[in-house]
């Protein structure tokens, strides 16, 4: 049966790249899908509406997510495993036309994207074009999506000007290995034009350089879109986390303080994000080897939110902060109250664990 599953603001419902089979609708809270366009290599942000679901087509076609899912606020998902999905899909079938609607436009999205690459017909012979792409897809690490261009490259033009080099980077790609460095640019047949390894962030190019760009857009081609409007504290604690993930604690760090820099929170999320901000800056703190720092921004939690969602965590902590610094007997008091602290969670099985191995 699905379950619900219940998330705090900042958690990661799965990475890009993770591999899974199961499908999530959103019930409460807010959910964004993080991407990167084809295009531009931009962060992409999508907010999930309610009742919608994501995670769909990785886990029908099982290959790896292509985007990041991350919770802002407290929110619920409904959790389907693929085969309790597809019975659902069977007796609702006015979902499987929902669906199709949703994948039509992300693949005409998809195909924007990709002419806009090629500057709509900067390179005139269509195999040039899906080698292009194919190898697009290779240099900015969407390996499943290369692999398949270069197999339709291959079944397309089995004796085409490009067979070889297809042949050369399809065996790479299947091994799962990054572009090769240093890799002979792409080539016309007729080397008039070239398409090197910067094409991608030629694309990106201001309108001041479009004049001298070989692919630059033609007259009338649809302006750039407006900036985005200023990221709120949920959004910067957002980045602070995903950094956190990477192992950038550095970086995260700054975020935290950017985020907790912020003096007006004018939503209900940006005033959670502030005091997970507070929560995680002493982690990011900790990571670090900044104990004295850390020591004081779990502190500054407790006493700013005593009954905040993190202070049971915070205790924690703190604990960990002590016996860093050589406080065996302050960090047992730390570890014993939060392992006593209903209910039994994570926290309470870490402290549990630290207790016995002090002694």
């Amino acid at each position: 049966m699905p379950i619900a599953r219940n998330y705090n603001g900042g958690s990661i419902v799965y990475f890009a790249g993770d591999k899974g089979d199961e499908v999530y609708v959103l019930q409460a809270g807010r959910v964004i899908l993080i991407s990167t366009a084809l295009d531009t290599g931009e962060e992409i942000r999508e907010d999930v509406q309610i009742g919608e679901f994501f995670g769909v087509k990785s886990s029908l076609g099982k290959f790896p997510r292509e985007e990041t899912a991350q919770v802002i606020g407290k929110t619920t998902c409904i959790v389907f495993k693929l085969h309790e999905f597809e019975q659902l899909v069977m007796k609702n079938t006015h979902l499987i036309l929902k669906m199709l609607r949703v994948f039509s436009k992300q693949l005409r999205n998809i195909h924007r994207q990709i002419r806009d690459i090629l500057k709509a017909g900067a390179a005139k012979d269509p195999s040039f074009e899906l080698m292009s792409v194919a190898e697009s897809f290779y240099r900015s690490g969407n390996v499943d999506h290369a692999v398949y261009a270069l197999e339709k490259y291959l079944e397309v033009y089995a004796d085409g000007d490009y067979t070889d080099r297809a042949h050369d980077l399809l065996s790479q790609a299947r091994k799962g290995l990054t572009y090769p460095h240093g890799y002979p640019p792409l080539q016309i047949a007729d080397q008039k034009h070239k398409v090197d390894a910067s094409f991608v962030t030629r694309s990106m190019a201001s309108a001041d350089s479009l004049g001298d760009d070989p692919f630059a857009l033609e007259e009338g081609a649809p302006a750039a879109r407006p900036a985005e409007k200023e990221p709120g504290a949920a959004d910067i604690l957002m980045d602070g986390l995903t950094l956190m993930s990477q192992n950038k604690a550095d970086a995260a760090l700054a975020k935290f303080n950017e985020c907790l820099a912020i003096k007006k929170l004018h939503t209900a999320d940006d005033q959670e994000a502030a005091e997970r901000a507070q929560y995680e800056k002493g982690r990011a703190e900790l990571k670090l080897g900044k104990v004295d720092d850390a020591s004081n921004s779990f502190s500054i939690y407790l006493k700013k939110f005593p009954t905040g969602e993190f202070m049971k965590h915070a205790i924690f902590q703190l604990g960990v902060a002590a016996e860093a610094k050589g406080n065996k007997e302050r960090a047992r008091t730390l570890y014993h109250k939060v392992a006593t602290m209903p209910p039994p969670d994570d926290a309470t099985r870490d402290a549990r664990k630290r207790l016995e191995k002090l002694g």
